[in-house]
């Protein structure tokens, strides 16, 4: 369950961090975001969140043992820049093209679909628009501040170890922060990030994320089964609905998620399941919630859900009464 690990406040600051074993929990702890994650991965989910406000800059270290899917829409009067803390073996993807994960993502208003690896320790600094906007000027920086998202490689310079550096220093969930009771070293602490992220928009040139034909014929196919939940399609009738073959609906999914649709269109009604027996108040059985969303062979599909999150279906409910 949701545990507050820390709660200090500063002037116009301040540092919470919270902890969660479900992802459903997990979520709803963002300040600003609306945003909707499924877990792809197996096993028991461990999340851990913390938020520090930097005299307007809201800084959020996300730390999650499991491979999700997320997308979501973010305050559009903030820009954000999301920087890996730790080196990753695996790509993640975005908006179906894949990326290392030495990348520095931007993105304004709408997140852009986003499947990261398992064990992901990830810093989102949110700028307000206008106070980029003016120090940028001042600067003479060019920048595009579309709602289209983006990458920058993050090079293994000096100014990435530091940035790095500093955000794994401030945003450490259980270390000694007093130092940020002082305004100045706040600003301080505020104006070297925002140097940091100049620096290295500055000097990389951007990979601009267009959706791929690959993702909008993934995008056809996820919701289709989403609109019709209680009976879901076979692969067949899928490929014959959207217009594709099998191997092209596999090769689709593979280059945009890097999972098979049948695999992947299972996991998203079992983390429908999910989602209903956690926080929906109209279903009162896990029958009902399995039903609903095209389960029919109970045993089945229980196995098959506590494989995935690591817990029964029942416990899973329980936990909206705790």
């Amino acid at each position: 369950m949701l545990k507050t690990v820390t709660n200090s406040t500063f002037s116009d600051s301040f540092l919470c961090s919270f902890q969660s074993n479900d992802i459903e929990e997990h979520v709803n702890n963002f300040n600003g975001w609306e945003a909707d994650y499924d877990q792809i991965s197996s096993g028991a989910f461990e999340g851990s969140l913390t938020e520090l406000s930097l005299e307007g800059m809201l800084l959020q270290r996300e730390k999650v043992n499991q491979e999700v899917i997320k997308n979501g829409v973010t305050d559009a009067d903030f820009v954000s820049f999301s920087v890996p803390l730790m080196e990753q073996h695996e790509a993640f993807y975005c908006d179906g093209h894949a990326f290392e994960f030495n990348h520095l993502l931007v993105s304004s208003g709408c997140f852009p679909e986003l499947k990261t690896p398992k064990n992901t320790d990830v810093v989102v600094i949110n700028v307000p628009t206008n106070m980029f906007q003016q120090i940028l000027q001042e600067q003479k920086i060019a920048f595009d501040f579309s709602e289209q998202a983006y990458c920058h490689r993050l090079t293994p310079c000096h100014n990435t170890r530091e940035l790095v550096g500093l955000l794994g220093t401030v945003m450490a969930p259980n270390g000694s922060l007093d130092f940020l009771s002082h305004e100045p070293v706040r600003l301080g602490v505020r104006d070297a990030i925002f140097q940091h992220l100049l620096e290295i928009v500055d000097k990389e040139e951007p990979h601009v994320i267009d959706p791929t034909a690959r993702k909008r014929v993934v995008d056809r196919a996820r919701d289709y089964v989403l609109s019709r939940m209680d009976e879901p399609p076979t692969i067949f009738e899928l490929c014959n609905l959207i217009g594709a073959s099998r191997r092209k609906l596999q090769y689709c999914f593979q280059e945009t998620l890097g999972i098979n649709p049948v695999t992947y269109l299972r996991i998203l009604r079992l983390n429908a399941v999910h989602r209903e027996l956690l926080l929906s108040p109209d279903v009162t059985s896990v029958q009902d919630a399995a039903a609903k969303n095209g389960f029919l062979h109970l045993s089945r599909f229980a196995g098959d859900y506590r494989q995935l999150f690591g817990e029964l279906p029942s416990d899973t409910l329980k936990k909206r009464y705790v």
